[in-house]
């Protein structure tokens, strides 16, 4: 099939060549405007004879629209005695699975997602645009002409009317592919309304192409030859005089029959007609997706009820003139192994020209740093050729980035429009490889969770402390994290977990929890705020020994468990008291060396820390953070004061975790550990507190990525298993891949 190019924006010496019209005779595309209402009276339009024209029995909605009001239109004997001669007009008759042209609801329509429309014609003279509006509609198709001897006189109004109430419009053509060629009812079509102007408020043209309506048989007594010829005579013809692709209307079961499946239309907008069911179905030959779906003959909107593929945003873009489904793809894989290259492959095509190849876009993110390249997706892919008959088999790709060491082997691939494609490029997604000397892929991974931080809570003490008569258990508010930071480190280096509370009530999973650990001592972190009496003596009816440990704030209260917990610790680690990630890092490595955590704040050294300091006669402060978070002129006031200052910290709460974690934990230590999510301190505090007192690392991770420095981790502390704290709300099953960030 051949396309005469032309711009939206054509010389009028152009349009009036492809018209055969005198140049004061033209009409612009950008204002369609129909011919008087005169050209369909029964003078002006001829009628075929009654022997060449059947008359089939009404539809019950073409009865209905009948009557709305009166009018020049529908003329055509009544549009042949209510044959109708609108779009979907034929098929109810014709296609055994659709008798019926109506039933589906616009509620059950938007179960496909979608922007709710309407097409009408002059058998709807009295639309009320603004109740169609009020009720969900946002875009309608309005027939302007049919074959070359008739126009709606309701068009005008109907075309002005749609978009006076901020809908966007277009126009449709009724094919009567025996009477007179493709190219000249596409001209009759574009003088009658049928232009387009790229202003983002009218559709492109619409040729609705359907059963017979004069006896001559299902294909208008045309060959699957002459059939495909006639269409690609009109849409090129469109195409030339709007610049535009015209859309097509049809149904799988008449395209495929008439025009023997052919696939070489795929780049016009599919309109769709199917009725009774919930989806679309299976697509004509040549298209692999639907633009709009006509799924009833009447319902909630006057007219017919369609339904745009895509958002609002999108329904403009259509408007504007683009394609609106992006190239698309698959992204098959990325594999790697030890000293051998990163490989990935896939496939893409661009669906405004099947044929074409599309460039694809490679972001690489290796052990080496991040880099892109853009390579032609070309390559022999006969599986995508077998799926997408008329696409062809040239439409693979594979890449590759060379070895550079152990780690994470990541890269996100973006299919590139083509050049007028305005739906924009498709990202087909991300991928990672992980490779280390330990394992070949990601770890194995264990989902330590509940149903929410209560019961996470408890998982990790069932998995953690599997034996009753555990030497203590820590119970601390889960609605905020200040007074549970201190008690993770705590926990874990006497052996003990920590479980949540709310302030009022102990939840009975809490309790049902403890009573199975049968801890000696059950220490409350907080003062009556943050578990309340009533919750301290449903603790206290357990028969453990109780201790409660509280503050006026959460600095005092972290000294006061500190003192508890770590009564001749010379070493303190000290974390801001004010966010939480550094001393969730900081937990597990502060049990596993049996010194305490403590809370502060401010620039300066404050007398309340002085006093612990100093009372327990600490000789060296590690400071957990850069210098934004624990100043420098506070570690220079504890210098001040006599001790020893030092600083773990990195420029990210990842680089942060991930340093603290080498501080501690030599190479090859830890063949198991946990990763918890950096922004849920619940999951990650429990975590804590069970890593501690098991000697393994906690890593903190992005709920959806693992970052490089963490990823890293896992490299040298020959990880071959993982714990994950939470469910896949809190961290997703990405990171169980080991996806990394970017």
């Amino acid at each position: 099939m051949s396309t005469m190019k032309f711009g939206p924006i054509l010389t009028t010496a152009v349009v009036l060549a492809l018209l055969g019209a005198a140049p004061a005779q033209a009409e612009t595309a950008t204002t369609p405007t129909p011919a008087p209402s005169a050209s369909a009276s029964a003078t002006a339009t001829p009628e075929p004879t009654s022997s060449a024209t059947p008359t089939p029995t009404p539809t019950p909605s073409a009865t209905a629209d009948a009557s709305e009001g009166a009018g020049e239109n529908p003329s055509l004997a009544e549009q042949n005695a209510a044959g109708n001669h609108v779009m979907g007009s034929t098929i109810a008759a014709e296609e055994g699975t659709a008798k019926s042209r109506s039933g589906l609801s616009a509620s059950a329509a938007l179960g496909v997602g979608g922007v709710l429309g309407q097409d009408v014609s002059g058998w709807q003279p009295n639309v009320d645009w603004g109740a169609q509006w009020a009720a969900g509609s946002r875009f309608a198709y309005i027939k302007a002409s049919e074959g070359t001897y008739y126009t709606s006189s309701h068009f005008p109004s109907q075309y002005a009317g749609a978009l006076s109430v901020g809908m966007i419009r277009g126009a449709y053509h009724f094919a009567t592919p025996n009477t007179t060629d493709g190219a000249t009812q596409a001209r009759f079509f574009y003088q009658h309304g049928g232009g387009w102007s790229p202003d983002g408020r009218t559709l492109p043209p619409l040729l609705d192409i359907e059963y017979a309506t004069d006896g001559s048989g299902t294909c208008w007594g045309l060959s699957t030859g002459q059939m495909t010829q006639w269409i690609s005579d009109f849409v090129n013809t469109m195409r030339a005089l709007t610049g535009v692709n015209p859309a097509i209307y049809s149904t799988a079961n008449w395209w495929n029959t008439c025009t023997g499946s052919n696939t070489t239309f795929g780049a016009y907008p599919l309109f769709v007609a199917r009725y009774g069911t919930s989806t679309p179905g299976a697509l004509a030959a040549g298209w692999l997706d639907w633009t709009i779906w006509q799924y009833a003959s009447s319902g909630t909107f006057a007219g017919d009820q369609d339904i745009f593929n895509g958002t609002q945003a999108q329904l403009q873009q259509f408007a504007f003139g683009a394609n609106v489904h992006p190239p698309i793809g698959t992204y098959d894989a990325a594999t790697v192994t030890a000293n051998q290259p990163f490989t990935l492959s896939g496939w893409a095509f661009d669906q405004t020209s099947i044929a074409a190849p599309v460039q694809v876009q490679i972001t690489w993110n290796t052990p080496a740093g991040i880099t892109s390249t853009t390579i032609t997706a070309n390559a022999s892919r006969p599986d995508v050729g077998a799926a997408y008959p008329g696409v062809g088999n040239n439409h693979g790709f594979v890449a590759q980035q060379a070895w550079s060491g152990y780690g994470q082997y990541g890269a996100c691939v973006t299919a590139i429009a083509l050049p007028g494609d305005r739906a924009g490029n498709a990202p087909l997604g991300c991928k990672t490889a992980f490779v280390s000397p330990v394992t070949n892929g990601p770890p194995p991974v264990t989902r330590v969770a509940g149903d929410d931080r209560f019961t996470t809570a408890i998982a990790v003490s069932k998995q953690s402390f599997p034996t009753p008569g555990v030497p203590v258990a820590y119970v601390a508010s889960g609605l905020d994290f200040p007074d549970a930071l201190a008690a993770a480190p705590a926990a874990g280096a006497q052996h003990g977990p920590v479980l949540l509370t709310t302030p009022g009530q102990v939840p009975a999973g809490v309790l049902a929890e403890l009573t199975r650990l049968k801890p000696t001592t059950i220490v409350v972190v907080g003062g009556a705020e943050a578990i309340s009496d009533a919750a301290y003596n449903q603790l206290a009816g357990l028969g453990s020994k109780i201790v409660r440990i509280g503050g006026s704030d959460r600095f005092e209260t972290s000294r006061l468990v500190a003192s508890y917990a770590f009564p001749s610790a010379t070493s303190v680690y000290a974390a801001s008291g004010m966010s939480y990630p550094d001393a969730l890092s900081a937990a597990p490595v502060a049990a596993k060396q049996g010194r305490p955590l403590i809370l502060v704040y401010g620039t300066s050294l404050d007398q309340g820390t002085r006093a612990y300091l100093t009372g327990k006669a600490v000789k060296t402060v590690t400071a957990v953070g850069g210098t934004t978070v624990i100043p420098a002129t506070w570690a220079s006031d504890v210098q001040t004061a006599g001790m020893t200052v030092s600083r773990i910290g990195g420029t990210t709460r990842f680089e942060t975790s991930s340093l603290l974690v080498s501080s501690a934990y030599g190479s090859n230590s830890s063949p198991s550990l946990y990763f918890a999510s950096a922004v849920a301190w619940q999951d990650a505090l429990v975590a804590a507190a069970a890593a501690g007192s098991s000697s393994q690392p906690v890593l903190l991770v992005k709920p959806e990525c693992v970052p490089r420095t963490i990823g890293d981790q896992l490299i040298r502390l020959g990880t071959t298993s993982l714990k994950i704290a939470g469910g896949p709300a809190a961290v997703t099953t990405a990171v169980d891949q080991m996806a990394v960030c970017y």
